[in-house]
C-alpha cells in the first residue's frame, strides 16, 4: 500500500538536501537522476558536428561530460587541464620573449592543442600503452602507407614520436615547446640574452629593429606544424576509413576552461586556438571532441581578440547551447526529491507536491521557483535547498518559508552572477547599482539622467578598467566626452551588457514580449536600445536589490 505522506508527514530534516549545486560533487544525484536533455544525444553523436557545449554556469555542462565518460569508460578520455603543464609555456622565457615583441603565437598555439589532441587519439583508438605499443602501431601506419607518396611528410612527422605515443600530455607539451625554444633561441639568442637581463627590453627597440625581429620570428613561428599536423589527421582518418566495419566511437573530453588551469596571460588565446583548430578533426569519423565552456568565457575569447577573421558566426555549427525548459527542470527536481525521500525517510514514491502543497498568490510552488532563475539546473536545485534549510523541522514547505528562503538564494544569486562575469565586466558590481531600490519595470530613460550617469562614472574604479571591458569603455567616453555626447551609448552599453547576463529582460517594441538572453537570443545590439526601452529586473534579483514587489502578471 502506498504510504500517504500527508497523512504520515516526514519532519525536514538539517541535511536534507536534493543534491550539490556542483556537478563534480554532485554523484549522489547526478547520475541516477539525470534527466536525457537533448544536448546529451547531440553531444555523443561522433556525427554531429556540434563540439562545444555552451551554458552558463551551472547549466549541465559539466553534467553532460560527466555522463558521456561514465558512459563510455573504456572509449573516453578527459582531459585535466591543470595537469597540462601550460604554464610550462606561459613561464617560457621565449614565449615572453615573442609575446614582447607582439608575434602572434595563434598558430603556435593551434599547432599545440592538435598536436597533443592527435597523439592523445592514437592513445585511445589504438590502446597504446608503453614503447612497444607505440612503435608497433606506427609500423601499422607505416607498412600501410608505405608506397602511397602523399603520406611521407605525415609519416615524417609521426616517426619523431613512434615511441612516444603513450606519454603523457604534459610531457608532449614539453617537448613541443622546447622545439620551439629551440628553434627561436638558434636564431634570435643575442636578443634574447637583453631580454632576459634588462626589464623593458621591448620598448627600447626602434620601429625599425622590431620590425627586423619580427620577420625573422615570423619565419619559425609560421604554419608549416599546423599543415604537416593537418596531413597526419589526413592519414589517421583514411587508416580509420580502410576498415569499414568498425563501429566504436572515442570520445576526448574537455571541461573547466573557466578554470585557473593556466596563467592568465595566455589562457584566452589558448582557448580560441582550441577553438580554431578542433573544426579539422571533423574528419576523423570515429572522433569525438567534446568541450564545455562557459558562456562569458566564449565571450572573453571575443572580446580580445584582434584578428578580424575570428567572427563568432563562423563557428555557429560547432556550438550547442543549452537550453533547459520548464518540464526538464520540473522533471529534474521531482528526479531528485523522490531519490531523497526513498534514501532517507520511505520506501515509496515522494513527489515534489507533497512536500511543497501550496500555492504563493495565484503560482504553483514550482513556477513561482523557476520564475527565479536563469532556467539552469544549479538555480533550481540551490532555491529548493534554501527552501529546505528554512523548513528545518516543519513537515511541509510553506509559502512564507518560500519567500524567506527567496531571500537569501537572491543574494547568492547575484553574487554568483556578478563573479560569473568577472572576467569579461569587471565593473560589473557597479553596474548592479543602477537596478537597486527601484520598481522592477523601467525604460531606459529612467536611467539616462545626467546625475545619476555622473555618480556611477565616478563609483566605477577606473584601475579595474580593461580594454575588453565595454562598460568600462563607455564610462571612460563619457568622462572624457561630456553626458551631452555620450549618456546614451553609455546607456545603450548598459542595458545591452545587463540583459547578455540576465539581469534584465528587454522590450524594444510595444508589440513584442519581453525576451531575455537566457532563452532568447543571447546578445542584442546596442544600437537596438532606445531611450524608451522597456527594461524588466530579472525576478532572481528583486530580493538582493530591494526591487518594488510588483502586481503578478506574466512577463509578456
Amino acid at each position: 500500500m502506498t504510504r500517504d505522506i500527508r497523512a504520515n508527514p516526514v519532519v525536514i530534516r538539517p541535511d536534507t538536501s536534493i543534491g550539490n549545486n556542483s556537478a563534480e560533487a554532485d554523484d549522489e544525484f547526478l547520475f541516477e537522476c539525470f534527466v536525457d536533455h537533448p544536448a546529451l544525444d547531440v553531444t555523443r553523436d561522433v556525427t554531429n558536428s556540434k563540439m562545444f557545449v555552451l551554458a552558463r554556469t551551472g547549466g549541465g555542462k559539466t553534467a553532460i561530460i560527466r555522463k558521456i565518460n561514465k558512459q563510455f569508460a573504456d572509449t573516453s578520455s578527459v582531459i585535466d587541464l591543470s595537469g597540462l603543464s601550460m604554464d610550462y609555456v606561459a613561464n617560457s622565457n621565449i614565449i615572453r620573449f615573442l609575446q614582447s615583441i607582439d608575434i602572434d603565437l595563434d598558430l603556435f598555439f593551434q599547432a599545440l592543442w592538435k598536436h597533443v589532441l592527435c597523439l592523445e587519439y592514437i592513445r585511445l583508438r589504438y590502446e597504446v600503452k608503453n614503447d612497444e605499443n607505440s612503435r608497433q602501431v606506427f609500423g601499422w601506419f607505416r607498412d600501410f602507407f608505405r608506397s602511397d607518396g602523399r603520406r611521407q611528410s605525415a609519416l615524417k612527422y609521426l616517426s619523431e614520436w613512434e615511441g612516444k605515443f603513450f606519454i603523457t600530455m604534459d610531457e608532449n607539451i614539453k617537448e613541443i615547446t622546447a622545439k620551439l625554444e629551440s628553434k627561436v633561441n638558434t636564431e634570435l639568442s643575442a636578443e634574447i640574452e637583453k631580454f632576459n637581463a634588462r626589464a623593458g627590453y621591448s620598448r627600447t627597440l626602434s620601429s625599425e629593429k622590431k620590425s627586423e625581429l619580427v620577420a625573422r620570428a615570423k619565419r619559425i613561428v609560421n604554419a608549416e606544424q599546423l599543415a604537416e599536423l593537418n596531413k597526419v589527421l589526413d592519414l589517421l582518418s583514411t587508416y580509420d576509413s580502410d576498415d569499414g566495419k568498425y563501429k566504436k566511437s572515442f570520445y576526448i573530453l574537455i571541461d573547466k576552461l573557466d578554470e585557473k588551469w593556466v596563467d592568465e596571460t595566455i589562457r584566452f588565446d589558448l582557448i580560441r586556438a582550441l577553438i580554431e583548430c578542433l573544426r579539422s578533426f571533423n574528419k576523423l569519423s570515429h572522433l569525438k571532441i567534446v568541450v564545455a565552456i562557459r558562456e562569458d568565457v566564449l565571450e572573453r575569447v571575443v572580446q580580445d581578440n584582434r584578428d578580424i577573421g575570428f567572427q563568432r558566426e563562423k563557428y555557429d555549427d560547432y556550438f550547442l547551447r543549452v537550453v533547459w525548459t520548464n518540464s526538464q527542470l520540473k522533471e529534474l527536481v521531482q528526479r531528485r526529491i523522490n531519490k531523497l525521500y526513498k534514501k532517507k525517510y520511505t520506501s515509496e514514491n515522494v513527489t515534489f507536491d507533497d512536500i511543497f502543497r501550496n500555492k504563493i498568490g495565484n503560482k504553483e510552488p514550482m513556477d513561482y521557483i523557476i520564475e527565479r532563475t536563469l532556467k539552469r539546473p544549479r538555480d533550481v536545485i540551490s532555491f529548493v535547498n534554501e527552501c529546505f534549510q528554512k523548513a528545518q523541522g516543519k513537515t511541509e514547505v510553506s509559502p512564507k518559508i518560500i519567500k524567506e528562503a527567496e531571500s537569501q538564494y537572491s543574494r547568492i544569486r547575484m553574487q554568483a552572477l556578478i563573479s560569473e562575469w568577472q572576467s569579461a565586466f569587471p565593473s560589473l558590481s557597479t553596474a548592479f547599482k543602477l537596478l537597486a531600490n527601484r520598481r522592477g519595470r523601467f525604460t531606459s530613460r529612467d536611467i539616462s539622467d545626467k546625475a545619476f550617469l555622473d555618480e556611477f562614472a565616478l563609483n566605477i574604479d577606473q584601475r579595474g578598467i580593461t580594454e575588453s571591458d565595454p562598460i568600462g569603455a563607455g564610462v571612460n567616453c563619457y568622462i572624457r566626452d561630456g553626458a551631452e555626447v555620450a549618456s546614451l551609448p553609455l546607456v545603450r552599453t548598459l542595458v545591452s551588457e545587463l540583459y547578455r547576463i540576465g539581469a534584465i529582460g528587454v522590450k524594444t517594441s510595444s508589440g513584442e514580449r519581453y525576451i531575455y538572453s537566457f532563452q532568447d537570443v543571447p546578445v542584442i545590439s546596442p544600437d537596438s536600445i532606445d531611450l524608451d526601452t522597456k527594461i524588466h529586473i530579472h525576478p532572481m534579483l528583486h530580493r538582493a536589490l530591494n526591487v518594488q514587489d510588483e502586481p503578478q502578471r506574466s512577463n509578456a
